[in-house]
């Protein structure tokens, strides 16, 4: 099975007013918008899908009052879609559209489907150039400021499981996921769809008391500046931080969180860790969120009103 990314994600928005005002200053471009519900896009094509909670045919909600209906995982071809059904059609009950896409749900009743997807356009660094002692990237040019975020992907999806053995092991044996790094006593595990790939495309947390959750939806931007950009854009337009901005010790990647009028929150991110087949995993033994974040986003000197800035903190 070759998987090439997180195609869509689908919510049941309460509010969908204030859930399209939501992505739309989150920096994604809505495309359609009707009775039915709200489509946005990143840069590439992944989708957010935003469905009112009385449409017809929504993905079951894993448990009372989540609003998480389904993460669609874009696969390379038809091929791809076929392998998929062999191995889940046995146990699974398996609803199959006209285009092809199979959905089903994982050992949790996460909603999750399968479609043959084509990125609108390829990846290509845009990041501002850096100057390191030695090898000076930007010369006769200042460097680049970002009014706002406008997401590449969705690069990472992040659940509360309260069956973490039942969920590793279904997306390992069942779908082949390959585990990157993980929080020992099973407090947690980063998995990967592809031997080469970010650190990883999904998380789960051990929740073993608790309901089934997303906890948070992951966008990629092009660099530190876009994250830093992005996120005092999102602030000023009045949304609630979750965290950040900070960096994460495990995939190296920048961060800033917001708490999601949909559930959960969403990150913008950047320049994580890519491995291949001879990364090694770490089982840590300390759950360190950070290697350093703000507690409360960044302020800055606005019409010369000097605003303060929280300290920062590890944890």
């Amino acid at each position: 099975m070759t998987f090439v990314g997180i195609e869509s994600v689908v919510y049941v928005a309460r509010d969908m007013k204030k859930s399209k005002k939501f992505f739309s200053d989150w920096g994604l471009k809505k495309i359609k918008d009707g009775k039915s519900g709200t489509v946005f896009e990143t840069r590439i094509g992944s989708q957010i899908v935003l469905r009112p909670k009385d449409a017809k045919d929504l993905p079951r909600a894993a448990a009372a009052g989540v609003d998480f209906r389904e993460v669609v995982w874009g696969v390379s071809s038809k091929r791809d879609l076929a392998a998929i059904k062999r191995e889940l059609a046995p146990d699974h009950d398996l609803r199959i559209d006209k285009d092809g896409t199979i959905h089903t749900t994982d050992p949790n009743g996460f909603g999750i489907g399968f479609r043959v997807w084509k990125h609108k356009r390829s990846l290509k660094p845009t990041r501002a150039g850096v100057n390191t002692p030695g090898n000076r990237e930007r010369i006769n040019e200042v460097s680049r400021f970002y009014e706002r975020a406008h997401p590449i992907r969705i690069g990472h999806i992040v659940f509360f499981t309260p069956d973490m053995k039942a969920t590793e092991d279904f997306y390992k044996k069942r779908l082949g996921f390959i585990v990157s790094d993980r929080y020992a006593g099973g407090a947690g595990v980063f998995l990967r769809y592809a031997a080469e790939s970010d650190h990883h495309n999904m998380f789960l947390i051990n929740r073993p008391t608790g309901k089934p959750e997303l906890q948070h939806l992951a966008f990629e931007v092009s660099d530190i500046h876009e994250v830093f950009g992005g996120g005092m854009h999102f602030d000023k337009c009045g949304w609630q931080i979750e965290v950040g901005p900070g960096r994460h010790p495990i995939s190296s990647a920048y961060f800033w969180y917001f708490r999601n009028p949909c559930g959960g929150a969403v990150e913008y991110f950047c320049d994580s860790d890519y491995v291949t087949a001879d990364w090694k995993p770490t089982a840590y033994r300390i759950n360190r969120f950070s290697e350093w974040h703000m507690a409360e986003g960044i302020r800055v000197a606005d019409d010369d009103k000097e605003k303060k800035r929280p300290a920062m903190a590890a944890t």
